[in-house]
Formats: structure tokens, C-alpha cells, sequence
């Protein structure tokens, strides 16, 4: 096979396809919302001896209920510590009869709703998305009369002003006197819907409701006391969502989109969840959930086992009891639609482990493994060293799965590493690309700056091939990110200066961002093209890559700024340079942006965007679809005179590369040639004695517009790979077949073939 790329046989022709530079994108219109993340009550098993208690969760706020009733409001990583209110009724009284007659009220719960029964008396909490209702309900009338009465103490960091009686919503306020929590006011309601105010009174931490006997004597039963308990912090700014992972599953008829989010009760307390949705964003099923404020958990990364129709969910947990990060992991059937609280330990020993990244298996012939990678901490307890080190794990997804036993993949001291990430696929090998950060101390490492190391990895623990780029220029190379496989793997990253982001940048963030295409001999790796994106605003952070794997050739890369929260998106082509590029979301103003994660749709073309909006109430997951150009009809025209046929192969996309021209249908050890131009081109080829009579030239064979004459091949079929390089404008590429027949003594000419590339 010859490979001709079409730069080299370009250079005399830069003024017709100079390029322009990226073509912007458009901007996908398709925008899908997907539903508000609520989770219903429910329970998972223990870990690090450890319960982890009755937990439910609405847009603004959890609650538990093993140990009472326990609010606790989403209000972000940057504020300290959680701000829960938890209530516990005292007393219920009519007249002078204590209706609470259980010292311990019976527990019992639905997905929505739990009810504490206190025996003449029930206390309810309804879940909804943005706030939680409580309720008391007295389902048969008393035999006593007078005024209701209901004390109950508010237990926690909250705290609410004294005040008389009064119709009137309290509202509950952190030590600087922000208001967090809002009880509202309090109002019966009997079965007729007759409706009466009640008053509230604070004295302490002690709540008193009161209701009139009079309206309580002609009332219908039951009666309901419903005052409203909702989160008031997240009408001002309510709780960002903080990390978004995404796979898109290809085979299934249902929840083909997979999305994890990460989001804070307080910097102490984070929680994921992992949804599933249909292609449109409907049908919102919750499979996982990791909410108890008894340990907080961090870094979820997504991958797929495509074999074992299991989806992947790392990461972390840490542990306020022992004051340790652990690698903890969740796999779910594709065919799985309910909510399973599995999670099973990678067990990193005495070493602290976070930042987990999944690298998944997509081929079809892989063995029943993935590669998870992920930062180690030596530390006994949980702190960010200054040696950090670069571990992986392999993932048996038999069944219920196992960890295997972590291993080094660079390790050591006098160096610091960090922020590992992993190709999305292997090729059915057991082996994955890994590349990490990588800072030393300037006596005994080459890395006085931050650079990044790749190297291949399987899953027994063998390194080999490291790699290292960016060693010993000026810039800081930060946060990689990979996606691809061996032979096709595109690796992106941000950088900046020592000025610009200190001499050992601890954050994410970049002045630029670089995306190189990423080649291994079977040796080492090497880079390939590239691009560089600068902005006015300095402050980049990249989170998602993912690779066509139609075309194996582009590559689509998601970054943000955190100074604008626009999101951007670019994409890239066989060489590694910039193809297109495109603002994917531009912020608001008080807006704030998770740029999130790219996934390859396989059966549609096309590549998932997912990022999330913060603002206000207002906070959602969002994915957006980037489908490539329409590639047009390919034609045939023009009069050949030969029985021989030329075809297309591969796609019309430019920065695509394997694609290829084919002659076939030629007599037995034929030699052939295939004309190139940039226009058509009919001329009877007359007084030429080899011709065969009849014969038309269809494409200009010298000239400006004649491109190529490829290289001459041997019949009965022959092929010319034809690689698109991302400069190239939009055109029509004009080609015709030229051979001599089985005697070489007589030459024919085939039809004309246009193939339209675009971009």
C-alpha cells in the first residue's frame, strides 16, 4: 500500500489551499438538560468500621434519619464545616394530654417520605427536589381538648433568634449570622381543608407550635401541622455541582448516557451520585449514591468493561474516625436500572489513595480487566505529601469483582507526582497508556518544572517505554489528559509559566492548553503536530478528551476558564493540530461552569458534551452533541473507456488519515496509476497511438489545478492511502484511473470520481 499525504504534494499550490486557519464550529443546538439529581432513602453497607446510617438528598440539601432527623444543606467546598439542623420532638400536647406516648417513636420509611410514629401522633418529612416538608399528623380525634401544643429542639451549629409567638417562618443562622435554614410557618389543615394559622415561638433551641382548641375542636380528623423546612442558603447561590464524568454505552436500547456528579455539603463533606438517561436526556434512573455526611467522597471517574456489559465507577472516600483516603470502586450492569449500594475496596494498605482514573476496555477480544490509576499518599493519615506517587490497579469485573494488588507505576523521593490519567481503551492486550505530572527537587531531578511522563502499563505491573515531555524548557506542563488507544492515542494538557502559575502550581489550571498526537514504536513515545490555545483570561482548566473511534483520527477536547466559566470546546485531527473550535457555553454573569467530560457516541457519530451550570437553584448537568460535517454524495462522471472502477474508502473528513483511493476490476498485472486534480476536466484523448481509441482525459494531468499522479501499482486491484492533514479548506477532490491493458500495450482511462472533503 502507498501512503501519499497531501501537504507534500501540495507545496506548489499554497495559494488555492492556504489555510484559514480552524473553521469555528457551530455551536450544538441540541442541548439537553438532565433531570435534577434527587436520591431517595436508603442505606449501604459499612466501610472502614463505619455505618452508613438512612440518607435521602434533593437538589439543596440531604437529611438522614437513623439517629433522628437531620437536614443538611448543600452549601459548597468553599464554605468549612456542615451546617446541619437536627430535630428532635420533646412533646406533643392537647390540653393537658401528652399525645407522645412511645419514649422511642416507631420508624418507617418510603423512597420519599419517612414518618416517625409517637404514638398519638405522627412526624413526617416528605423529600422534595428543593427542600424537605415536615409534618404532624393526628389521625383520630382526642378524647381531650384544649390547644395543641409541639416543642421540638433544634440540635447543631444553627441557631435561631429568640422571639415571642407569631405566625411567622424562623429562619436558622449560621456563627456569622447567614441565614442557612428556614422553618416556615406553621399552619393546620383538617380533612376538609379547612385551614388554620398556628404560631411559633424560639426559646433557646426550642421550638413551640401552637394551635388553637377552638379550630381543633370542630375540626375533621386527621389533622396535619404542616410547616415547611427548606434550605433558604440556595435561593442566593445554592450548591455548585463540582465534577462531572461521562460514558456513553453503545448496544443498549435504554440509559445509553452514564453521568457521575460530584457535589459539597461543605469543603468536609462531599457526595456523588451515578445516573443513567436516555439518548435525549429522559428516563432518569439513580444506580449509585454516596451521600452520608459519616465520610465524604471525592474524584468519581467513569469507564466501561464493553465485553462484560459492566459500567466502572472509582473513588475516594476519606474517613474523619481514622483520618484516611481510601480507593473504593462500583461496577453495574449495563442491563442494571435500579439503585445498588456496592462498593468494594482497592486496598492501598497503610498508603493514602485518591484522584482515580478508570481506564476502560472496549475491544471485544480484552480479558475481564480494567486499569485503574490513581495518586498515593505515604502518609498514615490522609495529607497531600510532597512525594507523591503514581499507582495502578488492576479490576477483575467477574462477577462482583476483585482489586488486584496495587503497584508502583512511578514511585520514589526528591519527586513529586500527580494527576494520572489513562487511555479509555486497550486493544485487547492488557495494556493501557498512563501519563502523570511530574516536579523533582532541581539537585536530583531533570524536573525543575512541572513535565509530563507517559508509559505503557499493563495490568500485572509492568512499566515500560517512560517517556518524558517538556523536559528542561520554561514552562510548567500540568493536568494530562488521554484518550485513545496504543496506536491511536491523542494526550492534552495545560502549561504556564513559573510567573504565571508559581514555581510549584498545586491547582489544575493553565495559561494554555496543548494537544499532541501521541505515537509508541513499541519502544518510547513521541509527539506528533499539536496546537496551542492562549486566551486573554489565563486561567484554563481541561477535564474532556475523548477519541472517534469510527475514524480513529479526531479527537475532541472540552476545557474551561475559571475567570469568563465559558466552556470551549476543540477538536483535533490525525496530526494532533487544531481542526476546529467552538465555545460550547458562554456563562452568565454570576454563572459558574463545570466543563466536565467528553464521550464518543459510537452508534450516532458523534461526541457527548457534559458540563454543568451553576446558578442559583438552578444547578444542572447539561450534554451537548458535536456531530461531524455532513460528508456529501461521492460522484461518478465523465466518459471512461475502461471496464476498471475507482471507489472511495474511508471517511471525507479532513483530518482524517487511512483514507484511500482504489482501482480495481484492472486486467492481471496491469500497471496502473490513479490523476489527482482539484477541478474536472473532459478532453478526447486523441493522436496519442498507445490510447485506446475513445479514451477522455477527466482530470487535469498538468497544470495548477492537477495535483497528483500517484505512484504506478500492479493490477488486478490496487490501493493508495490518501491522508487528510486538519490545513486543508473544504474542496472536491477529482481522480481518474490510467492502466495499461494485460499486455501492456495499449492504455485505457476509467470515470471520472469526485470525492467532496469537509470539516
Amino acid at each position: 500500500m502507498s501512503h501519499v499525504a497531501l501537504p507534500s504534494v501540495l507545496a506548489g499550490l499554497t495559494s488555492l489551499l492556504a489555510a484559514q486557519g480552524a473553521a469555528d464550529l457551530d455551536v450544538p443546538t441540541d442541548r439537553t438538560a438532565l433531570p435534577p439529581a434527587a436520591v431517595p432513602i436508603h442505606t449501604q453497607a459499612p466501610d472502614d468500621g463505619v455505618d452508613y446510617g438512612l440518607w435521602a438528598a434533593g437538589t439543596t440539601y440531604k437529611m438522614s434519619f437513623h439517629d433522628g432527623a437531620v437536614v443538611v444543606p448543600y452549601l459548597g467546598r468553599d464554605y468549612p464545616t456542615n451546617q446541619s439542623l437536627r430535630w428532635r420532638t420533646l412533646s406533643a400536647t392537647l390540653g393537658e394530654r401528652e399525645l407522645r406516648t412511645r419514649a422511642v417513636p416507631q420508624l418507617s420509611h418510603e423512597e420519599w417520605r419517612a414518618e416517625y410514629d409517637h404514638g398519638g401522633i405522627v412526624e413526617a418529612w416528605e423529600l422534595l427536589p428543593d427542600g424537605v416538608e415536615q409534618t404532624f399528623v393526628i389521625t383520630r380525634r382526642p378524647a381531650a381538648g384544649g390547644d395543641l401544643v409541639i416543642r421540638g429542639e433544634t440540635l447543631g451549629p444553627l441557631t435561631a433568634r429568640a422571639r415571642p409567638a407569631a405566625h411567622a417562618p424562623v429562619d436558622f443562622l449560621d456563627a456569622a449570622d447567614n441565614p442557612i435554614l428556614r422553618y416556615g410557618s406553621a399552619t393546620a389543615v383538617d380533612a376538609t381543608g379547612r385551614r388554620s394559622p398556628m404560631t411559633t415561638a424560639v426559646t433557646g433551641n426550642v421550638l413551640t407550635l401552637r394551635l388553637n382548641g377552638a379550630w381543633l375542636a370542630a375540626a375533621e380528623f386527621p389533622v396535619v401541622v404542616d410547616p415547611l423546612l427548606g434550605v433558604v442558603y440556595s435561593i442566593a447561590g445554592g450548591a455548585p455541582l463540582e465534577s462531572l464524568d461521562l460514558e456513553r454505552i453503545s448496544g443498549i436500547s435504554l440509559g445509553e448516557i452514564w453521568h457521575v456528579t460530584e457535589r459539597y455539603a461543605s469543603a468536609a463533606d462531599a457526595d456523588i451520585s451515578l445516573r443513567r438517561v436516555d439518548d435525549d436526556g429522559s428516563s432518569d434512573w439513580l444506580c449509585f449514591a454516596d451521600v452520608t455526611s459519616l465520610w465524604s467522597t471525592t474524584d468519581p471517574s467513569l469507564g466501561q468493561h464493553r465485553p462484560a456489559q459492566k459500567v466502572v465507577l472509582a473513588f475516594a472516600r476519606y474517613f474523619p474516625t481514622s483520618d484516611t483516603r481510601k480507593l473504593r470502586y462500583h461496577l453495574h450492569d449495563f442491563a442494571d436500572f435500579t439503585q445498588t449500594g456496592t462498593a468494594r475496596a482497592i486496598d492501598t494498605g497503610s498508603a493514602q489513595g485518591w484522584r482515580p482514573v478508570v481506564g476502560s476496555s472496549r475491544n471485544l477480544n480484552a480479558g475481564p480487566h480494567v486499569l485503574v490509576v490513581y495518586q498515593q499518599e505515604g502518609g498514615l493519615t490522609w495529607y497531600e505529601t510532597t512525594q507523591s506517587e503514581i499507582f495502578g490497579a488492576a479490576l477483575d469485573v467477574t462477577g462482583a469483582g476483585t482489586a488486584g494488588t496495587p503497584f508502583p507505576i512511578d514511585a520514589g523521593p526528591l519527586e513529586d507526582r500527580a494527576r494520572p490519567t489513562i487511555n479509555f481503551e486497550n486493544e485487547g492486550n492488557d495494556e493501557w497508556t498512563v501519563a502523570w505530572q511530574i516536579i523533582g527537587n532541581p539537585l536530583f531531578s531533570p524536573h525543575v518544572r512541572s513535565d509530563i511522563l507517559v508509559a505503557r502499563v499493563d495490568r500485572h505491573g509492568g512499566v515500560r517505554g517512560e517517556t518524558g515531555f517538556g523536559v528542561g524548557n520554561d514552562r510548567h506542563e500540568l493536568t494530562p489528559r488521554l484518550a485513545g488507544s496504543a496506536s491511536h492515542a491523542v494526550l492534552a494538557w495545560v502549561h504556564g509559566t513559573t510567573a504565571q502559575l508559581g514555581s510549584n502550581p498545586s491547582g489544575p489550571n493553565g495559561n494554555g492548553a496543548f494537544a499532541r498526537r501521541l505515537l509508541w514504536d513499541g519502544t518510547a513515545f513521541s509527539l506528533q503536530g499539536g496546537w496551542s490555545h492562549l486566551e486573554p483570561d489565563p486561567r484554563l482548566v481541561l477535564t474532556g478528551i475523548d477519541i472517534d473511534r469510527r475514524t480513529s483520527s479526531h479527537a475532541a477536547i472540552m476545557f474551561r476558564s475559571t475567570v469568563t466559566q465559558n466552556v470551549y470546546l476543540r477538536t483535533v485531527g490525525y496530526t494532533g493540530s487544531l481542526l476546529a473550535s467552538a465555545t460550547v457555553y458562554a456563562a452568565a454573569n454570576n454563572e459558574t461552569t463545570i466543563s466536565g467530560a467528553v464521550a464518543f457516541d459510537d452508534l450516532h457519530d458523534r461526541f457527548l458534551l457534559g458540563y454543568c451550570r451553576n446558578l442559583g437553584v438552578n444547578n444542572r448537568t447539561y450534554v451537548d452533541r458535536y456531530a461531524h460535517p455532513h460528508e456529501p454524495a461521492i460522484s461518478t462522471s465523465g466518459l471512461g473507456c475502461s471496464a476498471a472502477t475507482l471507489s472511495w474508502s474511508g471517511s471525507q473528513l479532513i483530518g482524517d488519515e487511512g483514507c484511500a483511493i482504489r482501482l480495481y476490476n484492472l486486467p492481471q498485472g496491469a500497471l496502473a496509476t490513479v490523476i489527482v486534480g482539484l477541478a474536472p476536466f473532459s478532453q478526447l484523448i486523441t493522436g496519442v497511438p498507445a490510447v485506446h481509441p475513445g479514451c477522455w482525459l477527466n482530470v487535469p494531468n498538468t497544470g495548477p489545478l492537477h495535483l497528483a499522479t500517484l505512484p504506478v501499482r500492479f493490477g488486478p486491484s490496487t490501493l493508495w492511502q490518501i491522508d487528510l492533514p486538519e490545513f486543508l479548506d473544504p474542496m472536491t477532490l477529482w481522480f481518474q484511473g490510467v492502466h495499461f491493458d494485460a499486455a501492456g500495450t495499449e492504455v485505457f482511462t476509467t470515470d471520472r470520481l469526485g470525492v467532496p472533503i469537509v470539516k
